[in-house]
């Protein structure tokens, strides 16, 4: 980590950045995979009032006809078969009292980000696979995209990922995840703010990936880092979530996946470079803490380089 980032590390976040979900959409292609992210979508709707759109995106696959003289016909029926599937969902009971609207986007998975922006939605929610394949290809490296271009918090659901109260979303422990950059700090108030809401328990990790434990100068280094994340966090946050600060050493994911396993971290917040950023804390970590997770995780942009 740089200078630079520790001296950004020392200064309070702003509490007028705490976030409000209005608007949360929810994509799915039907699978069982993606469908393994609605419960979430559903809760986390309930849980801050907010007015949830359901979203199918057509794939390329859609429009393909072996007569092309057909294939209009064929996208129109994938369609209208996409539409009555978004409104079963909507009529199901787990949606019940919740303001609710469908969409079929016409452009793929592959301009669900612009479509997004369009929307002007304030969190996404997917779920995304563990594993390689064509099901990667759909749900694995489409949620990294959106992770990474998506100007919106992104809340996903990995194959390994529970809800311990499926009907509501109450984390009781919070785990924020961060390189010490600014980037990554933007995601701050999103734990905080989650953690002060539930009266949930907070913990900050850090892990130094290039650093020899056995190195005394590491050990002061960790031991400063250490008290530079405290001083990031606004006094209300102190004083309601009494948070924990940790430094390790070793590899950022798997310390950071430990440390969630130990906590029972029930939500874990980490902050994605922009696809125009492609400095630390890059796009194999986060994505490996987002696919291996026990738990949801909930990623917050950063700005554009």
């Amino acid at each position: 980590m740089t200078n630079g980032a520790l001296a950004y590390a020392t200064s309070p976040i702003k509490t007028e950045t705490f976030p409000h979900f209005e608007r949360v959409l929810f994509t799915t292609d039907f699978s069982e995979t993606s469908l393994r992210a609605f419960p979430a979508a559903a809760a986390v709707a309930r849980r801050f009032g907010s007015e949830l759109r359901l979203v199918y995106a057509l794939m390329p696959g859609d429009q393909i006809c072996p007569l092309p003289e057909f294939s209009t016909g064929v996208t129109t029926i994938v369609e209208s078969d996409a539409r009555a599937r978004l409104s079963a969902l909507k009529n199901s009971a787990q949606l019940k009292g919740l303001n609710v609207s469908t969409a079929v986007y016409q452009n793929g998975l592959g301009s669900l980000s612009l479509e997004i922006a369009e929307d002007d939605v304030d969190l996404i929610v997917m779920a995304t696979h563990g594993r390689k394949g064509l099901r990667h290809l759909v749900l694995g490296s489409v949620a990294e995209d959106v992770i990474h271009s998506a100007a919106r918090p992104v809340l996903t659901i990995g194959p390994n990922a529970t809800l311990t109260n499926a009907s509501e979303f109450r984390p009781k422990h919070i785990l924020f995840a961060t390189d010490a950059s600014a980037d990554c700090f933007r995601a701050l108030p999103y734990a905080v703010e989650f953690a002060k809401w539930q009266g949930a328990g907070l913990t900050l990790v850090h892990v130094l990936a290039n650093k020899k434990e056995n190195n005394p100068e590491a050990h002061a280094f960790a031991a400063l880092m250490k008290d530079a994340l405290h001083r990031t966090l606004p006094l209300r946050a102190i004083k309601s979530c009494n948070p924990e600060i940790i430094v390790r050493f070793g590899n950022p994911m798997k310390e950071i996946l430990d440390v969630a396993a130990e906590r029972e971290s029930e939500l874990i917040v980490v902050g994605a470079r922009s696809n125009k950023n492609k400095a630390a804390f890059n796009r194999s970590i986060s994505y490996g803490v987002i696919s291996q997770a026990a738990c949801p995780v909930l990623t917050v942009r950063g700005r554009e380089a």
